[in-house]
């Protein structure tokens, strides 16, 4: 089999049909619930892939990315509700609320490792539930929001399964991309020498604390731009869509599909989200079959879906894990 890397006319006519494929797909969905589970996999993946950046990259493992998750839908859907504004005004603005609460539960817990930073990220994500459940005049408590109005563009509403799918696919598309260019550059590669050694990279220059809040907060971002996007296709959201099963399941995906890549976040969000309906039919058994197929994944595949793609003979990315990623002092000059 032929590099894709190195035959460019290849590489090219596997990204027109991929995205051809995409395109066309909601149109051969033989149910509408599998176009509703699909958006639903997007959606995730948003999430997955900025947790991905945080515990991929930079090595800090979080379960509190439903917290984040809930900050970017309630704040978006209240403005979209309390203050009338467009959805395209309100995501961004969810997305902005969910990054400051990156910044308040990163400069804390900058100095957290192991079991003591994942129980301050699920001390945040229930704090922000118990929030939302309590603050009634302003969440409306168990109630939670209704009638979020759907997103709308040169004035044409965007309600149903299909048109959400492509708003989903181009948000989805711009955050891989935009996550890509920050993994292959000098922020990722700072961010695989603080996973390796935090002591080693500070020797050298690195502004360990800086990254570890940055990491925090593009994480956040991606998790709040995210819940802007579930609230609006929704039409509704409440606490009992954020509880630290959600942050379980994330962290799941990230580590099924490949944690230390983008693409994996995106194969974990969709394999796992699909898994569980299909999974639908064993009734009882659903969770146990689930539970072994994850403990089978971590055993048999530690590095994920996307690094057993990476092994097939002739396939090679750009997008390589973390471990394998060298850092040159040059990256470190004055400060990293």
């Amino acid at each position: 089999m032929k590099n894709v890397n190195k035959n460019p006319i290849l590489k090219i006519f596997l990204w027109v049909a991929a995205g051809a494929f995409l395109l066309a797909l909601p149109w051969v969905m033989p149910n509408i619930y599998y176009l509703y589970i699909m958006n639903l996999a997007g959606i995730y993946s948003m999430i997955v892939v900025g947790l991905n950046l945080l515990s991929g990259y930079a090595g800090l493992v979080s379960m509190g990315q439903a917290g984040f998750y809930a900050v970017g839908a309630y704040v978006s859907g209240l403005l979209m509700l309390r203050a009338h504004l467009s959805f395209w005004l309100a995501a961004p603005l969810g997305a902005l609320a969910s990054g400051l609460c990156g910044v308040l539960i990163g400069t804390p817990t900058i100095r957290l490792s192991g079991p003591y930073l994942v129980l301050a990220t699920v001390g945040f994500g229930e704090i922000v539930r118990l929030i939302l459940l309590n603050w009634i005049p302003v969440t409306r408590g168990a109630a939670g929001l209704t009638g979020v109005p759907s997103p709308s563009i040169f004035g044409y509403s965007l309600y149903t399964n299909h048109h959400f799918y492509y708003l989903i696919l181009t948000v989805l598309a711009l955050g891989v991309y935009v996550a890509n260019r920050i993994a292959g550059s000098k922020i990722g590669r700072t961010f695989h020498s603080i996973r390796e050694d935090s002591l080693a990279a500070e020797a050298m220059g690195v502004k360990v604390s800086q990254y570890k809040i940055s990491a925090f907060v593009i994480s956040a971002v991606y998790a709040g731009l995210a819940g802007a996007l579930f609230v609006s296709f929704a039409g509704v959201s409440s606490p009992d869509n954020f509880t630290f099963d959600d942050s379980i399941g994330f962290l799941a995906m990230s580590v099924v599909g490949g944690n230390a890549s983008i693409y994996g976040g995106l194969l974990g969000a969709f394999a796992l989200t699909m898994l569980s309906e299909l999974l639908r039919v064993f009734r009882d058994f659903r969770l146990i079959i689930y539970g072994l197929i994850l403990v089978a994944t971590v055993i048999y595949m530690p590095q994920g879906f996307y690094g057993l793609i990476r092994k097939l003979p002739g396939i090679t990315t750009r997008n390589k894990p973390a471990p394998n990623c060298e850092v040159s002092k040059r990256d470190f000059k004055h400060g990293g």
